[in-house]
């Protein structure tokens, strides 16, 4: 099946325009399960899709761990900057250890020129399913969520790496096996390096002409466009914790400011 991401209309395989509004028909990201990858990962089931690609839940055949998968959009597999996007969102994550952030495990590239990342799998559910289901949080329940969050944001900074697009729906609450629970800061996806070795020279910017990286509620105004009072226009870990303060709102509130 195939669907239009303008009108989100489905249709057969062989049709490659919607003839409502003209759109290049995109393949239907629920028809991936099922599938097989590189002869390693089951696709399991379908989680999201996002801006650059769909997230799957997928299962490793020979150790039968369950894992998630995050893949490029085919459309943009040829286009250097994406790639050269996705490349670096690995390598930025790959390169963070937490344990209050999901685990990197893979970066790859199949046979048939599927560009994917292997990442650990986390049983649960988003903040922001949580706070819909409370209404709302009491300073302190909101302070024991937002805490190893802020640990996290605390050790990425030390190394230079800026989350960029926190929001409850990319705080996740899962379990710890022993009848707690355990917050994991999920999609690294809008990452930026600004500092330390894994920075290269030529690919210091991950934004894309056209292409707002973050999500309006929770976006710094560094992140619109605003020049900060110091002058630097480089968005860093400060614009995390404009975000971090609007999500704590957020949950005491019931509502966001």
């Amino acid at each position: 099946m195939k669907f239009c991401s303008t009108c989100n209309k489905t249709y057969a395989e062989g049709q490659t325009f919607c003839p409502d509004d003209g759109e290049v028909l995109q393949e239907s990201p629920e028809s991936f399960v099922g599938r097989v990858i590189d002869g390693k990962y089951r696709v399991e089931g379908f989680i999201a899709q996002g801006g650059m690609g769909a997230v799957y839940r997928a299962r490793h055949i020979m150790l039968g761990d369950e894992v998630v998968i995050k893949t490029l959009r085919s459309e943009m597999r040829g286009n250097a900057e994406w790639l050269k996007r996705f490349q670096r969102e690995g390598k930025a994550a790959r390169a963070f250890r937490h344990p209050n952030s999901v685990t990197v495990y893979d970066l790859s590239s199949g046979s048939d020129g599927m560009i994917y990342m292997v990442m650990e799998y986390v049983e649960g559910h988003t903040l922001n399913e949580e706070l819909k289901a409370r209404g709302r949080f009491t300073p302190e329940e909101a302070l024991e969520v937002l805490e190893p969050v802020a640990d996290v944001l605390d050790a990425a900074h030390a190394r230079g790496v800026v989350h960029r697009d926190l929001k409850p729906e990319n705080i996740m609450l899962g379990s710890d096996g022993r009848g707690g629970t355990v917050v994991k800061v999920l999609d690294l996806g809008i990452a930026k390096i600004v500092a330390g070795d894994v920075q290269a020279t030529g690919v210091t910017s991950l934004t894309i002409a056209g292409q707002i990286l973050g999500t309006p509620y929770y976006m710094s105004p560094e992140q619109w466009g605003e020049l900060p009072r110091d002058g630097n226009a480089e968005v860093d870990g400060r614009a995390d914790v404009y975000s971090l303060g609007v999500i704590f709102f957020e949950l005491v509130a019931g509502q966001k400011p």
